[in-house]
Parts: C-alpha cells; sequence; structure tokens
C-alpha cells in the first residue's frame, strides 16, 4: 500500500502539466506529505492470540432491578402491612398486602426495585389504627428486614 501511494505521487504529477504553476505545485506537495506521514504514523494493530475474553457475570437481581422485603412483628397483635408503589409522583393504586400473626414474620420476594409507601395497621375494637407510615427504599438486590414493635 506505502509503494503504491509513493508511486501515484511521483508519476501522478509528472503527468499533469496543464497545472504548471507554483501555487498548485507547492498544494499538491503538500498533500503528498500529509498522507505519507498519515501512512507512517499509523498505529500498529498487536493482535495476541493467548488473550482469553473477560467473563463477567450479571446478577440476576441486578439485571431484573429486584429486591426482597421481610416484615417481623414483635407485638402480641396481628397487624397488616400495605405497601404502594410510587409511579411518577402518584402511587399504585392496588397495594401489595401482608397480614402478621402475634410473634411472626412474611416475606415479599422479587419486588421491583423503587420507592414504595408503607402503612401498618392494627385491628382495634373494630377500628383500623395506623401504627407506622412513611417510604421506604428498595434498591436492586436489596434484602430488607424490618422490624415492628
Amino acid at each position: 500500500m506505502r509503494k503504491l501511494l509513493f508511486v501515484a505521487a511521483v508519476f501522478i504529477p509528472a503527468g499533469l502539466y496543464a497545472q504548471n504553476t507554483l501555487t498548485s505545485d507547492i498544494v499538491e506537495g503538500g498533500k503528498t506529505l500529509v498522507e505519507l506521514i498519515r501512512i507512517f504514523r499509523a498505529p500498529a494493530v498487536v493482535v495476541s492470540t493467548n488473550m482469553q475474553p473477560a467473563i463477567t457475570y450479571v446478577d440476576s437481581c441486578s439485571a431484573k432491578k429486584l429486591a426482597d422485603i421481610s416484615f417481623k412483628n414483635k407485638t402480641d397483635k396481628n397487624v397488616e402491612v400495605s405497601l404502594y408503589l410510587r409511579v411518577g409522583i402518584n402511587y399504585d393504586t392496588k397495594p401489595l398486602m401482608l397480614t402478621l400473626s402475634a410473634f411472626s414474620q412474611e416475606s415479599l420476594y422479587e419486588l421491583k426495585a423503587g420507592i414504595y409507601k408503607y402503612k401498618i395497621t392494627v385491628s382495634a375494637e373494630q377500628k383500623m389504627q395506623i401504627l407506622h407510615e412513611g417510604e421506604l427504599k428498595l434498591l436492586p438486590c436489596d434484602k430488607l428486614v424490618r422490624e415492628i414493635k
């Protein structure tokens, strides 16, 4: 390739007698010089045959953006936990519900990672009394345990 360009650079300007001015010769010579510099300064490509490709492992919970959460009821009453996923500035209309009996533990697996509003209620004398209410953020691969006291 280099020899072909060198031969072309030498013989092509010799056949162009119509452009026999000093400025066109300088411009053509500059173009030829730039092309030759590009050829000689081209980075050498080294190919190694004994390199093994890097193997990357992706955990399924991080790829699917899933998390787990558990609730421990340490009270002597039955409680109900409601989780609402935040979508934009609003929350889902259908909550995820858990009913925990006294001194028990329940879990929700493979929840979508995101921000959840939770509400923990206790039924007392035919009324639902709110014990705790707030928000929690689930990150991918989280395994949260919340205690209800």
